[in-house]
């Protein structure tokens, strides 16, 4: 049972609740598309060369948009039906026609229901004593909405709906939940509503009393989706899927690690796993080779989607394999220069010590590693010991070792060859295998160790270090042939944005024993939880995908949406990585929060503007203090990031929640408010139900052409409020806050009253 479900049966428990009504629209009922206005597109299309009208799908998605805003600016109760809203539109009364049936062609096309919530309405249907009801704030007639979405669902169709461009009033306001009260004979305190709205549906049906279960994820999505349509030009039909998923969890999940999944990962995931599959068809491979730790993630979620697209004849093998247990196997002794090689690669990876090198070239334990066992085997040639260098004096000593290492490697290789013709049935060049990717380095030692090359190597994500190692080919899920956002670039410097989920709580790959199995690390306990719900997630998100029709996720469409999280995360997607650890892949020998205090600390310190500003001016900054700056910044301030890129300006929703936030916080119930446009009408009708008594309605244009009405109101000039005794001022605009602000502190001071104003603007 999911958490949403058990909070509604737990409702009907817990009190003496007679009636549930549900809204409708992202509730109930959803669309398959990106976002709901594209149905009029749609629409439009489905009709275009019948029209006299010329103009494209997405322009008459924007008339159509505009007509419907307009038309509810002008009445007064601003509730309309869609035949009023087609017969705004400037076109011949034919197009109109025409538009009006294909609109609701349209919504029965692309409309279909949450299966979960009608299972349970049903049930709650058969249920005695309690009563049923739809409400839903929407253009379309009870009619329309019963034709569109209910056309097969008899038992939906008899439950009563109330809806307000019929009844005139609106649960934005709070009149529609009077309305039903009355029409129903239930009073507040055993009505119990379902919705989606934080205001229309939880807050104002709340004020009166009306018990409520909100319906969606806790992640802001409508932020999310903003951010990747504007940004990212990102279209995705699936948008609903994502909705679903992450709004169904589990009872037992970690609800932020499942949501991230469920919303964001899961579709790219799922595009990715139809990528690796379609390859492998293409190259008639015989088996899938997931490279562990990657693998324990990959390898079930192929499985799945091999399952749900009615395929079979590809194996699919977790491969336990990692930089380390494949590096010794991967050394060609044969080659004359393989001594001088290997200390090549280690003079120039990153984090490798003395101790490590002591360790791999089995030497003796003496005073240079008791000394120097932390110092990076890099910077070693810079660092001297009675007078020489150590390096010069630890390349004497592996010389002196080289006989001993040979037999090591010799070993090595036999054992993983062992390990690998035991769990794989043919050779490596009718195989494919399947990494997360970055630089490609286990596949390049795979096909050194087996002296043969895979049928390809598949990467999640590629950069430019792939080519240091020509003698092994890769194909990109993400590569130079779509990346149009410097994604690579990002997941490379911040890899433990994705990595830390994909490699679970499963310790790393250390190297074979002499039954050839292989030796697994220590795992990351602390990850299992977190782990599960991240993978409970992305199979969520699999299973709603393949229930309700939808056959893929295209790659530009997973790269607009990680493109948006990598630079863009929300704070809900970044307080995640507080509780995630990262194991460092090779070795293992390093564990370390993602997002920890010290990181927050260091990026208060040095600000969140100088941070981005820094990561912008070179990518690899702080790289290893820390580790997702972007993230990091989230956790500061949720706003940051998006108000930087100007997401926010024009976000009246947004403003309204956090002026009615203010409000409460000072305890204001009675006041002015400055601003008579667009902006106070949507806080007029959201904040309808509060109780909150509008003293009076103030506005620069009542200066120039007088007191006038607006929808009922009349609208004065600051002087004549301040004159008349407004004192607690809100302003209701934001683009101009600033200088109405200025101008209420100016016209105060004039007026003697400047330390009796007191004013709240967003």
């Amino acid at each position: 049972m999911s958490q949403l479900t058990h909070a509604i049966e737990q409702s009907l428990t817990q009190r003496n609740i007679r009636m549930v009504s549900f809204d409708l629209f992202d509730t109930l009922v959803f669309r398959k598309v990106a976002r709901p206005t594209r149905i009029f597109a749609e629409a439009f299309a489905s009709v275009a060369e019948q029209l006299t009208a010329q103009m494209t799908p997405s322009e008459y998605e924007e008339l159509r948009h505009y007509a419907e805003r307009e038309l509810k600016n002008k009445t007064e109760h601003r509730e309309v039906t869609l035949e009023e809203i087609i017969g705004h539109l400037p076109m011949e009364r034919e197009d109109q026609y025409l538009l009006l049936d294909a609109e609701l062609a349209t919504e029965a096309r692309y409309g279909f229901l949450d299966e979960t919530l009608k299972s349970l309405i049903l049930k709650l249907h058969n249920t005695p004593g309690v009563q049923l009801a739809f409400i839903s704030d929407m253009y379309l007639s009870a009619k329309q909405i019963r034709d569109c979405f209910f056309h097969d669902e008899p038992v939906l169709q008899a439950i009563p709906l109330y809806v307000s461009s019929e009844h005139k009033v609106n649960k934005a306001s709070g009149g529609l939940f009077k309305r039903v009260a009355e029409l129903a004979d239930q009073p507040f305190e055993s009505w119990l509503h379902v919705g989606d709205n934080t205001i229309a549906d939880i807050k104002n049906a709340s004020l009166f009393g009306i018990e409520t279960v909100r319906v969606g994820p806790s992640l802001d999505g409508k932020r999310i989706l903003d951010a990747e349509r504007k940004l990212y030009s990102a279209q995705c039909d699936f948008n609903a899927v994502r909705y679903l998923a992450s709004t169904h969890k589990p009872a037992e999940v970690m609800p932020g690690a499942f949501e991230l999944s469920g919303f964001t990962w899961g579709p790219a995931l799922l595009s990715f796993c139809d990528w690796v599959i379609d390859r492998s068809m293409a190259s008639k491979a015989c088996n899938v080779l997931c490279l562990m730790r990657e693998g324990e993630v990959f390898a079930p979620l192929i499985e799945k989607r091999l399952e749900q697209r009615g395929l079979c004849g590809l194996r699919v093998i977790k491969l336990y394999v990692s930089r380390k247990s494949t590096f010794w196997p991967a050394v060609d002794t044969g080659d004359n220069e393989w001594f001088s090689g290997l200390m090549d690669i280690f003079i120039k990876r990153r984090g490798y010590t003395i101790a490590n090198f002591y360790a791999d070239f089995m030497l003796e334990k003496d005073d240079i590693l008791q000394q120097f066992s932390a110092l990076e085997f890099k910077n070693s040639d810079s660092v001297f010991y009675n007078g020489k260098n150590i390096l010069s004096l630890l390349y004497q000593q592996a010389e002196n070792s080289k006989q001993i290492v040979q037999q090591r490697i010799e070993a090595e290789k036999r054992r993983f060859e062992k390990y690998f013709y035991n769990e794989v049935d043919s050779p490596l060049s009718q195989c494919i295998t399947v990494d997360l990717g970055n630089g490609g380095t286990i596949q390049s030692h795979l096909e050194l160790a087996l002296g043969e090359r895979a049928k390809t190597n598949l990467l999640f994500y590629s950069t430019n270090r792939i080519y240091q190692r020509l003698g092994t080919l890769y194909e990109s899920f993400i590569g130079a042939h779509n990346d149009k956002f410097n994604l690579r670039r990002m997941l490379w410097r911040s890899p433990e944005c994705i990595e830390s989920f994909l490699l679970g709580d499963v310790g790393t790959t250390l190297a074979y024993d002499e039954q050839s199995k292989p030796i697994l690390g220590e795992s990351t306990q602390e990850n299992t939880s977190i782990v599960a719900s991240f993978y409970a997630g992305i199979e969520a998100f699999f299973d709603c995908f393949n229930r309700y029709g939808f056959e893929k996720v295209n790659a530009d469409q997973a790269v607009a949406m990680l493109a948006r999280y990598v630079r863009l995360p929300t704070y809900s997607e970044s307080i995640v990585y507080t509780q995630l650890y990262h194991q460092d892949n090779f070795g293992a020998d390093k564990t370390y929060p993602v997002i920890a205090e010290p990181q927050i600390a260091e990026v208060k310190r040095l600000g969140t503007l100088q941070v981005i500003e820094s990561l912008h001016e070179h990518e690899q900054w702080q790289i290893v203090r820390l580790h997702w700056p972007q993230g990091i910044c989230s956790v500061i301030d949720e706003n940051f990031l998006y108000r930087r890129e100007g997401l926010l300006l024009n976000d009246n929703y947004l403003n309204i929640l956090n002026l009615i936030e203010l409000i409460e916080e000072r305890g204001w119930q009675q006041f002015s408010l400055y601003g008579a446009g667009v902006f106070f009408e949507q806080f007029n009708e959201l904040t309808a139900a509060n109780g909150f008594v509008i003293e009076r309605l103030i506005d620069r244009k009542a200066d120039v052409n007088g007191p006038y009405l607006l929808k009922g109101v009349e609208v004065e000039s600051l002087a004549q409020a301040l004159n008349k005794g407004s004192r607690k001022i809100v302003v209701t605009s934001y683009a101009f806050k600033q200088e109405i602000v200025k101008n209420i502190t100016s016209v105060a001071r004039e007026l003697g009253i400047a330390q009796q104003v007191q004013i709240i603007s967003v």
